[in-house]
């Protein structure tokens, strides 16, 4: 058997002990033993002021627990006395020794909130808080339905001077600094609302306000949670469940705004953690004063969210007066949480998307990003050795160096892809995804992969002081590898609503990300897919070379792939078009099995061409060991 201790202000706070046949166990805020006396020591740690340091002790015998207080210290009065765990205005004093069979439970104090269970296991205790609680919810269910109606926000009575006053000063003076400013969350927002119209409301002694959550379970009955913890409320406060039911949540509309008064009706419902009797109850949607406003609701299950208000000893027209204003603070409340979803939006936005795409997409339907074929281009973009370069620091310092660098560079990349009017749909450590032609659907198809390569280029350009000369090579290599591919792709928002992210899907999108890896075997800084040159190849000012017809790993089929020509100084080839010319020769005689000549035109090239080493090592090893007979001349590739 366990004896187990609870905090009502907070049921978190909870101790148990388990007690054998004859065991004792001295109890209280902070108990003490005696030397060599054998006894266990429950201590209630949740400083309630009803609880003596040594307040009772407790022995089992069989089943039964006996509790009797401690005597007083000299000078102290008695601890205080136990009573029956009820509601506080039914609550009476138990005679000792007291006797509490299995489930049977006690309260320290009248008013008290530490409460004594005595239990089979440690489990039955949440069990046990529950039943408690809901003995508390049925005695604010007699309201009949009949007495139920709701309030016509048009139709409440005009303000009085003096409450008119009041409310202005409020929401002058002590609305900004206790609501509008230092929240940083949904429950920290609700906690300052809930406290500030306990706070506000005058001429009442027992306001009790809570934002919450409604929905129903399965089988149709109304269930709430509270979105905030307010250490102010007492623990036993719970909306009426009966009151609740008649909201409209299936549906709910801005105006459905319900209230429900004892002196209209006649009648009361009990409300032990708020006193002898309710006055007035209102529960209001959070949701904007405009008409076409949406009611806010929660993150995890999409439940629309109320303002609960109950109050005790108010004036006769007291929820006339103030219905306004608290409907004016649920309604500012939803429009914070809106500003800020919406700036999460736009920073998220900010970190995908230029200026001037922002800019196009707050004009346009909440439809822009949804998913959705597109003829794109994406570019792959990578930093050349971040994996190494990591794997070979040695301290934290240098790891964080290395990240440092990787950030850096991202950020270039970033910025020139904004600068190109293109959008990032996804990073990775050292590198990130561009898109081209979304979600500016429509755009010319060549203007779009016109804008991608000229972004290529000035990320190159932009990070020549990041590349390195290579004695490995003999030459300046480039700091990133890109690659580019153009068609027709799923792309859009993906991902729930709080952490969606850009997706893009299909062969077009893979072989873009292929190219980029592809183009570390050729030691280039870009390489194109057919598609993109078809659309590029006329522009002035640039320079491409077919290298190969290439069956990138992963793919069945195989394409041709071109290098967007740069200079060594960028970490290029730096190739000439007579250069570019005899390696197209060369590929000629490749693509026929001509191995030798490939090899002797290939050799008319400037030895520190790195395509023409690539492709005259595949020639060398043709030549030893031919390939099948329906090749077509396509290369296979093992980089993914």
């Amino acid at each position: 058997m366990f004896l187990c201790a609870v905090n009502y202000d907070n049921p978190d706070d909870r101790a148990c002990v388990k007690v054998n046949e004859g065991e004792m166990v001295r109890l209280g805020r902070r108990p003490e033993s005696i030397d060599e006396e054998k006894v266990k020591l429950l201590t209630l740690n949740w400083g309630d002021r009803l609880v003596s340091r040594n307040h009772c002790m407790a022995r089992r015998e069989g089943d039964s627990l006996l509790l009797e207080r401690l005597p007083a210290l000299p000078g102290r009065s008695k601890p205080n006395v136990l009573y029956s765990n009820t509601a506080p205005k039914l609550r009476e004093a138990l005679r000792e020794p007291i006797v509490l069979g299995p489930g049977e439970s006690a309260v320290i104090g009248i008013k008290g909130t530490s409460a004594l269970f005595w239990l089979k296991n440690e489990e039955e205790l949440d069990q046990a808080l529950n039943d408690y609680l809901s003995g508390l919810d049925t005695e604010k269910e007699t309201f009949e339905t009949a007495s139920i109606r709701k309030q016509d926000y048009d139709e409440v009575e005009q303000l009085d001077e003096y409450s008119l006053r009041l409310q202005l000063k409020l929401l002058q003076r002590e609305l900004p600094e206790q609501v509008l400013a230092g929240w940083t969350n949904r429950q920290e927002l609700f906690d300052k609302a809930a406290a500030f119209i306990e706070n506000a409301l005058p001429g009442q002694k027992g306001v009790t306000a809570a934002f919450i959550a409604i929905d129903r379970n399965p089988s149709g009955e109304v269930q709430f949670e509270r979105l905030h913890a307010d250490p102010v409320d007492r623990a036993d406060f719970r909306p009426s469940k009966t009151l609740l039911n008649h909201l409209e949540i299936e549906n709910p509309v801005p105006s459905d705004v319900n209230l429900w008064t004892s002196h209209d009706d006649q009648k009361v419902f009990r409300a032990d953690s708020l006193g002898d009797k309710i006055d007035w109850v209102v529960a209001i949607p959070v949701a904007p004063l405009d008409v076409n406003g949406k009611i806010h609701r929660d993150r995890d299950l999409n439940r629309p969210v109320y303002l609960y208000v109950e109050t005790r000893q108010a004036t006769v027209n007291s929820a006339a007066v103030f219905l306004p204003f608290l409907r004016l603070i649920a309604s500012l409340v939803a429009s914070l949480l809106s500003a800020r979803d919406q700036q999460r939006i736009q920073d998220r936005m900010s970190t995908f998307f230029s200026p001037g795409l922002r800019r196009l997409m707050r004009d346009s339907r909440d439809s822009t990003l949804e998913p959705t074929m597109a003829d794109c281009t994406v570019m792959f973009a990578d930093r050349r050795g971040s994996s190494h370069l990591l794997e070979t620091a040695k301290t934290d310092e240098e790891i964080l160096d290395r990240l440092k660098e990787n950030q850096e560079i991202v950020g270039k990349i970033t910025e020139m892809v904004f600068e190109h009017d293109g959008v990032i749909t996804d990073f990775a450590g050292d590198g990130a995804l561009s898109l081209w032609g979304w979600p500016t659907l429509g755009t010319e198809k060549n203007l779009q992969a016109l804008q991608a390569v000229a972004a290529a280029e000035s990320i190159v350009e932009e990070l020549i002081d990041q590349g390195e000369y290579e004695e490995e090579h003999g030459r300046f290599m480039a700091p990133v590898r890109l690659g580019i591919s153009t068609g027709r792709i799923a792309v859009g928002k993906t991902g729930p609503t709080q952490q969606w992210h850009i997706s893009v899907f299909g062969g077009v999108a893979n072989l873009g990300a292929r190219l980029e890896r592809i183009a570390k075997e050729f030691k280039v800084p870009v390489l194109i897919s057919d598609e993109t040159y078809q659309r590029v190849r006329h522009s002035e000012n640039r320079s491409f070379r077919k290298l190969c017809l290439i069956s990138p790993a992963g793919f069945k089929e195989s394409y041709p792939i071109y290098e967007l020509i740069m200079p060594q100084s960028w970490g290029g080839s730096g190739a000439t078009q007579e250069t570019v010319d005899t390696y197209e020769i060369a590929l000629n005689h490749f693509i026929k099995r001509e191995w030798d000549q490939t090899i002797d035109i290939l050799n008319q090239i400037d030895p520190a061409d790195e395509p023409s080493i690539w492709l005259k090592e595949r020639a060398e090893i043709f030549r030893i060991s031919p390939p099948r007979a329906n090749w077509q001349g396509e290369i296979d590739s093992l980089s993914k």
